[in-house]
């Protein structure tokens, strides 16, 4: 089966014929928030995955950058998969892994992929960047080079503004 891109993501892959395989990978099931807090005024800074909305990415709480990653509703109802608003947790990052998001981030960004929530955004090159200069972006910054985010410590959990 052929994997196709979601959205304009760099990372998030559905195989077409089948289930959201790689979005399982980076996402939450919502037993993850047991015992965590629920916190407040968290701001999303950039997104690294997107479907139907940022998926993960770097998020500000009281003056810390933080990896947010998405919860899937696992209720078994049927309905959607994603909560409404989206929930999202926080994972705190070393200074050496934020660092390293960051270079991925504005990389991605400078090549012309979408993820800037911050103002001014990231400078975009003036020239198109070919199919090559991308997959090489994506050979450089794989989606498994953000595991180890998504399984740091946890501060909590928020609701998308």
């Amino acid at each position: 089966m052929a994997d196709v891109a979601i959205g304009g993501s760099r990372n998030a892959a559905v195989k077409v014929a089948g289930s959201l395989n790689s979005m399982v990978d980076i996402v939450h099931a919502a037993s993850r928030l047991t015992g965590l807090p629920e916190l407040a005024e968290v701001r999303k800074v950039w997104f690294s995955d997107w479907y139907d909305g940022p998926v993960t990415g770097v998020a500000l709480y009281e003056g810390r950058e933080y990896w947010f990653v998405m919860v899937t509703n696992d209720d078994g109802g049927g309905g959607h998969w994603d909560f409404e608003p989206r929930v999202y947790v926080l994972h705190r990052l070393t200074g050496e892994q934020l660092a390293q998001a960051w270079d991925m981030h504005r990389s991605f960004a400078k090549a012309g992929f979408p993820g800037c929530l911050h103002s001014p955004p990231c400078t975009v090159a003036d020239a198109a960047i070919d199919g090559e200069m991308r997959e090489a972006l994506r050979d450089r910054w794989p989606p498994e080079s953000e595991d180890d985010y998504k399984n740091g410590p946890v501060a909590g959990w928020f609701r998308d503004a």
